[in-house]
């Protein structure tokens, strides 16, 4: 039993160094040739356009942006995460300003080690962010999407925490005020219901005075003389006995010896 615990507790021992390996690293070469891809897409792409420009080139579509940064620029990108990055770049660029220069840059495998994350530090008029573009491990380095992260100081965070909570507080109340006025407009209800209630004609029921009296349906008599007639001389008849129209009854006469 003691050789089998120490055999588990060896296992996750191994499992756990492994997990606790280090990132496999980007070679030179690699690393250089990412990190100009990025300096080329923010500098000779985003730089250039402004939020104009850039919806009207975004409204075009995914595959004529997939055009446009194979024909221009030498780029294989996917259009659909390109659209997102412009997006997300122009939001971007409104909180911290006009683009001044690169500060720096930082090339590491992602989670799955089957693509690149490159991380672009930039430097504006009004603060700092940083570009990561994912790159796809492969013959052409296609780039699958970009987004534009704004530094925020620390006081800009509480004041963002700040807002969302008085947001979300006054949203809570007003809800609670709204449901107060509906509670509160039950009352009114009953007084509603008797207003319709008097304008609509109350139909009065004829209830027989007492002592009055109660006519009782006449039933139209007739004469059922002959049918009993008949009835009587069908009984008679098999009975052996003869029924005269006088009603007499006429019976045979035995003399006794």
């Amino acid at each position: 039993m003691k050789k089998i615990s120490l055999l588990l507790c060896f296992v996750v021992c191994i499992l756990g160094l492994s997990a606790c390996a280090p990132e496999k690293p980007v070679d030179e070469a690699t690393a250089t040739v990412l990190q100009n891809m990025s300096a080329s897409i923010i500098e000779g792409a985003f730089v250039p356009l402004d939020a104009a420009q850039a919806k009207q080139l975004t409204d075009m579509g995914a595959e004529y942006l997939e055009f446009v940064f194979e024909n221009a620029m030498g780029m294989q990108v996917d259009g659909n995460g390109m659209v997102s990055a412009f997006d997300s770049w122009t939001r971007g660029i409104e909180e911290i300003g006009a683009y001044k220069e690169i500060t720096g840059s930082d090339v590491r495998y992602n989670s799955k080690g089957d693509g690149f994350i490159v991380s672009t530090a930039i430097s504006c008029e009004n603060g700092t962010g940083v570009v990561e573009l994912t790159i796809k491990d492969d013959m052409n380095h296609t780039v699958e999407s970009a987004a534009l992260n704004v530094d925020y100081t620390f006081g800009q965070k509480m004041q963002k925490a700040g807002l969302n909570t008085l947001l979300g507080m006054g949203t809570v109340f007003i809800v609670l005020i709204i449901i107060m006025i509906v509670i509160s407009c039950f009352n009114f209800i009953p007084k509603i219901q008797a207003m319709f209630a008097k304008d609509e004609p109350v139909k009065e029921i004829s209830v027989p005075a007492p002592g009055a009296e109660v006519l009782e349906p006449e039933y139209e008599e007739t004469d059922d003389t002959e049918l009993i007639a008949v009835i009587s001389a069908a009984i008679a008849a098999y009975e052996g006995q003869t029924v005269e129209s006088g009603g007499y009854v006429v019976r045979s006469i035995r003399r006794r010896k």
